[in-house]
This record gives C-alpha cells, sequence and structure tokens, in this order.
C-alpha cells in the first residue's frame, strides 16, 4: 500500500512512479481524480476497491462479504491471533523476527510472522483471517489462490493445524494463468511496466457471458487461452456464440410453432417412443447425464464440467437442428408433439446450464 499511495502521489505531481512503484494507466487517471486534501491512503484504497466491484458487477460475480485488514487491526485481531498461536507453543522469537513452527506440521521450514523491524508478513494478518471465518462458524474454506501462491498452501494448512483446526478443512484451488491472443499471437505483459491488461478492457471488448463462459470452459488447474478473435466472433468456433445460437434456435422452433398455431398437448399424452433418431437419442442422452455432471463439478470445484456438458448438449441441439424437422411435410403430428417436448426438454438443460455458469441465455441472436 506505501508504494501504490507514493505511485498516486507521485503521478499527481507530474513524476515518475518510484523504483518498484504501481504503472499503468490507471494510476495515472486515477491520480487526476484525487481531489484536494485528501487523505492518500484512504482515498486510494476506496478508488481501488471500488474499481474492483465496478469490475466484479460487470463480469456477474457478487460477494456477499468485503473484508478489511485494517478491521483486524483496529479489532486487535491480529495481535490476539498471535498471542493465541503463542499460548499453544508454535511461536518463537529468534534474531529480532517472531517465527511459527510451521515445520511442526509438514512445512518445509519455519515461517516469519514479524520481522525484525516490527512489521507483519503477509502470513500473520492472512492467519488472523482465516482464523475469524473459523470463529464466524465456518467449518469448511474454500480459498481461490493464483498460481503464484502454491508454496503458501502448506504454510497455511500449518497455521491452521498450529490453531486446533483440521488441515483439511482449509482447502486451496489453485488458477493457473490466461494467455491471451491477438491476431494469433501472444499479448506481452510486463506488470513492471505497467503493460497489463484489465478485466475491465476484456469485458469492453467481448462482454461478461463470453468472457464468463470461455473462462469456465477451461479447467482452473491448467493454463487457459483467451482468444480475443474467437471470441470476439459470431461465428460457430466461438463456444460462446455456438451455445448461445442453441438455446436461440430452440426458441425460434418455438415461435414458428406459435405461428402455425400448433396446439401442445399435455406432456403425459405425448408419445415419446417416436424419438429414435439418432439426434433426438443424442439430446436425451445429454440431458439424462446434467445431475451427475452437477454433482460432480460441485464437489471437484470444477465448473468447467458444466460448460463442457452445456457445449456437448448444444451440439445435439445443432445436429438435430440441422437433420430433423419438428413440423411440415413428413412430419406427423404425434411426432411434433414429441420433438417439441424434446426440444423444450434441451432449452430447460440449455438454460439451467447457463444460469449456474452466470451466462445469459438469449431468445434470439
Amino acid at each position: 500500500m506505501q508504494l501504490f499511495v507514493a505511485s498516486l502521489a507521485a503521478r499527481q505531481r507530474g513524476d515518475d512512479v518510484p523504483e518498484g512503484g504501481y504503472q499503468g494507466q490507471y494510476i495515472i487517471d486515477w491520480a487526476a481524480e484525487i481531489p484536494a486534501d485528501e487523505d492518500l491512503m484512504e482515498w486510494g484504497e476506496a478508488r481501488a476497491v471500488a474499481d474492483h466491484r465496478a469490475t466484479l458487477t460487470r463480469m456477474n460475480v457478487d460477494f456477499d462479504s468485503w473484508f478489511s485488514e485494517r478491521s483486524m487491526v483496529e479489532s486487535g485481531a491480529i495481535e490476539t491471533t498471535l498471542a493465541d498461536l503463542r499460548a499453544r507453543g508454535v511461536v518463537y522469537d529468534h534474531e529480532g523476527a517472531v517465527w511459527l513452527r510451521s515445520t511442526d506440521h509438514g512445512d518445509d521450514k519455519d515461517r516469519v510472522l514479524i520481522k525484525s523491524d516490527g512489521e507483519f508478513t503477509y502470513l500473520l494478518p492472512d492467519i488472523a483471517y482465516h482464523r475469524d471465518k473459523f470463529t464466524r462458524g465456518f467449518d469448511l474454506l474454500i480459498d481461490v489462490w493464483g498460481a503464484d501462491h502454491h508454496g503458501y498452501v502448506p504454510r497455511m494448512k500449518a497455521a491452521m493445524q498450529s490453531l486446533g483446526h483440521d488441515p483439511a478443512e482449509l482447502e486451496c484451488v489453485i488458477i493457473q494463468l490466461v494467455n491471451l491472443l491477438k491476431g494469433g499471437e501472444p499479448v506481452r505483459f510486463s506488470k513492471r511496466a505497467g503493460d497489463i491488461v484489465e478485466l475491465a478492457e476484456v469485458l469492453d471488448e467481448v462482454g461478461a457471458d463470453s468472457a464468463r463462459l470461455t473462462y469456465l470452459l477451461q479447467s482452473v488447474d491448467s493454463t487457459q487461452t483467451f482468444d480475443y478473435d474467437i471470441v470476439k466472433s459470431r461465428a460457430m468456433d466461438n463456444p460462446v456464440f455456438y451455445v448461445q445460437m442453441a438455446y436461440a434456435r430452440i426458441r425460434s422452433i418455438f415461435r414458428v410453432a406459435q405461428e402455425r398455431e400448433v396446439e401442445r398437448i399435455a406432456a403425459a399424452l405425448v408419445d415419446r417412443s417416436l424419438l429414435v433418431h439418432e439426434r433426438e437419442l443424442d439430446i436425451l442422452r445429454a440431458l439424462s447425464e446434467l445431475p451427475d455432471t452437477v454433482a460432480a463439478a460441485a464437489a471437484d470445484r470444477a465448473p468447467h464440467r458444466i460448460a463442457t456438458w452445456v457445449r456437448e448438449l448444444a451440439g445435439s441441439v445443432h445436429g438435430f437442428y440441422h437433420d430433423c424437422y419438428v413440423m411440415g411435410d413428413g412430419v406427423s403430428a404425434d411426432l411434433t408433439q414429441a420433438r417439441l417436448q424434446l426440444v423444450e426438454a434441451a432449452s430447460i438443460g440449455l438454460a439451467i446450464g447457463l444460469d449456474l455458469l452466470g451466462v445469459s441465455a438469449p431468445d434470439q441472436m
């Protein structure tokens, strides 16, 4: 935060940011917004959080609780956590620093909690925050961390065990990096030089539906690729367009049925034994897999399973749309009723899957 504030102050004066400071156009833009005589620390923190909130809202991501580390400092929660660790005999002083005996619980080395200059490391406030979540009554903590925090998992689990918790009560999901492609070429980043692409910029270009579904189609435990050209295209090789078009095609079938004044009969009276075409069976097989897919996705923290299922169902719908008429010459009234029920079920499946993923299901494309 000190470097962040110093970077804002430098840009406000029209100077270069300090060594190791925050680069990027957003620092220049924010510095121009700072009111006179404003506390830069408080203003900068509020401005950054507001920016995060606005972007996440656009991305259809909602957090029930926003937590400030400052609140733990002011309430004494960090000192209370340290006292708890000392009482359990898992903290010791060495060379002017305060250390956690994390090796007692499987870590490869003990970890510094307070440096010799009295400054907290990241670890101590993080332990206090996790302790706070347990005191609020939660019995399973699921952390979502970036790939650069992989080595942080053993020490945090060791810290939880030091506080008397089962380390299995902390689950850490590691998210791999995303490679951006434009024109078939990787987009190069340099955080030090301020060469970054903000999520807000991605949303400006492709929209929330495309950003969410493209990301969720890929497993978070492998490096992901986000190809701007594909995601922005209105073509079938764009998985977002492909899935939403399948739903829109089904809705168009019902519009045509309404125009032709096709009267639906009660679901129980529909002769589903007429659904024997391979394209029809493909849809039925896919729909039968939805409950198990959702259960597995939840158990494995793997939303890409649902996204993959949605894409596969969409493929079955497109195949049916191409090969099977619902109404018209050569299609009996009974078969029309059966196929209308089939595509209605498919539309419900697509809508459920997309809703679980936070992606819209448009009636028209």
